[in-house]
């Protein structure tokens, strides 16, 4: 089959050649890169018919194939600047719109509307009551004055130029059976909002932190809880109003305090 093709390519050529001679026309004479370029596409034409020779000659379905993969490549490109775009955009409406240091919070002091749930069905306890109680400023928690010499306990105390706020809640079990409040699991987030700034709780092993509590509450009793935040002593020099923001798996309420 080659040898057949090779001698159909040579009979052409030759007969181009006797044509171009017998119309007067002139001779063409090659340079020799010319040449090379003649005898390589001879080479390739004749190849493309051989299981056995690769051609140099670009095959257009090998093209069209790479096209449509560049151009899929280039519109997910694009698909993720477009999200990223909008995520930005987002960010920054949140941060225009928000209460403060992160733009957490569901308000502020002048559009301050009460949520429709509960605090214990914000955290996800529904079956239990809880309740805030009062706050305290301290350098420490536990105080000093509340433990005696033979206590074991875990606390914390602020840095220079820091006091800790300590916010009081009751947990309370108003069914005549003993459950299990499982707090930890839920893994709620907290934010108190001091004068209208966003303030963080602090992270503690304490078996009393609300963020973190698990125990069991018997029927008809209730257990102390707390969250503290450690700020500045300027920033509790006078405190005009006092919120907490929850966000969990239920929403982002933010419930007033003081």
């Amino acid at each position: 089959m080659i040898n057949k093709l090779i001698r159909i390519l040579s009979v052409g050529l030759i007969a181009s050649m006797l044509m171009l001679c017998g119309c007067g026309a002139e001779s063409v004479d090659l340079s020799e890169e010319d040449a090379k370029r003649v005898a390589n596409y001879s080479s390739d034409v004749v190849s493309q018919h051989s299981d056995k020779s690769e051609s140099r000659l670009v095959d257009l379905a090998t093209v069209k194939k790479k096209y449509q993969e560049q151009l899929d490549l280039e519109i997910r490109k694009q698909n993720f600047k477009g999200l990223d775009q909008a995520a930005a955009e987002a960010e920054a409406s949140s941060k225009e719109g928000g209460d403060g240091e992160d733009g957490e919070g569901e308000g502020d002091g002048d559009t301050y509307v009460e949520p429709e749930m509960s605090l214990a069905e914000a955290i996800g306890v529904p079956e239990f009551d809880i309740y805030y109680k009062n706050y305290e400023i301290s350098n420490s928690y536990p105080t000093a004055a509340s433990i005696s010499a033979d206590d074991v306990y875990m606390g914390m105390t602020a840095a220079p130029g820091d006091t800790l706020l300590i916010l009081h809640f009751n947990i309370s079990n108003t069914e005549g059976l003993d459950r299990e409040c499982y707090i930890l699991g839920l893994r709620p987030t907290f934010r108190v909002k001091i004068n209208g700034e966003n303030h963080t709780i602090q992270q503690t092993i304490l078996n009393e932190d609300l963020s973190k509590f698990d125990g069991t509450i018997p029927a008809y009793s209730s257990a102390d809880a707390v969250l503290i935040c450690e700020v500045s002593e300027g920033a509790l020099s006078s405190i005009d109003s006092l919120s907490l923001i929850v966000r969990s798996a239920e929403g982002r309420p933010e419930y007033r305090l003081e």
